[in-house]
């Protein structure tokens, strides 16, 4: 009786010791092999507007094609003043006088993130981007 009690209790343990570690110290390398790199179509109706005027509000409407690949995030700042941010291929924001300190010409900044392709380890975690950086010259009119 004391021998098989005492054999539940050994079995118990060692049912409670993992069958398999992993060390974060080991290095692990891939040998990626990368893919066709994405191409990417970029269109807003600010490539068809000649000097841009902000007095009221102006709509920003935007395309984004990624061949070959996944479009991750967009974010437009004017300045540092992060003013939109998404994941989709195509959407609108509005930009307003108030997005600036200052009247005047400011600058919109936009940013597409996409996927690589590069088939390494950070991309199939879509931890690894390329990026897009467009820029608009933006007339902004407001009485402060």
């Amino acid at each position: 009786m004391y021998n098989r009690k005492l054999i539940f209790l050994l079995l118990g343990i060692l049912s409670l010791i993992s069958a398999c570690t992993y060390s974060d110290y080991g290095s692990h390398f891939v040998e990626p092999i990368p893919d066709d790199p994405p191409i990417v179509f970029v269109t807003t109706n600010l490539d068809t507007i000649v000097e841009p005027v902000v007095s009221d509000s102006l709509e920003v409407i935007y395309d984004i094609e990624v061949q070959n690949g996944e479009l991750y995030y967009v974010d437009a700042k004017v300045g540092n003043y992060l003013v939109y941010d998404s994941d989709t291929t195509h959407g609108s924001f509005w930009l307003y006088p108030s997005d600036v300190q200052l009247p005047g010409i400011d600058t919109l900044y936009m940013q597409v993130y996409y996927s690589t392709n590069t088939n390494s380890l950070a991309d199939a975690l879509g931890l690894e981007a390329f990026d897009i950086k467009l820029s608009y010259g933006l007339d902004f009119k407001w009485t402060p």
